[in-house]
């Protein structure tokens, strides 16, 4: 995005919004720490009649692993306790995301 030019900065924002009415699945608010469980819960900004959203304090400096892994293509969580306590790491190196059909790595 451009910055130093206000026009030009207005009409990349008037065609990021014209891009996001037209395709409603695109999910908004995801750079922040709880932006993996807006993708998972499928939560869409409506820009028509936006809320702040606000979140809870985050410590991460006590960060635990949780042994979930989150597909950088498409945002799919894969959960070992949605798949029988099966580790990512377990996981055939042939395994492919379910939504993607990313590679494993």
């Amino acid at each position: 995005m451009v910055y130093d030019d206000l026009g030009v900065a207005r009409q990349t924002l008037d065609r990021v919004s014209e891009f996001v009415f037209a395709h409603p699945t695109v999910y908004c608010g995801t750079h922040t720490p709880q932006g993996y469980e807006s993708l998972e819960a499928k939560r869409v900004m409506d820009l028509e009649h936006p809320v702040p959203t606000v979140f809870e304090e985050f410590d991460f400096s006590r960060q635990e692993a949780s042994g979930k892994y989150v597909c950088s293509i498409c945002g799919y969580v894969y959960d070992p306790a949605e798949h029988d306590g099966v580790a990512f790491e377990d996981l055939p190196e042939d395994w492919r995301c379910p939504r993607c059909r990313q590679g494993k790595e």
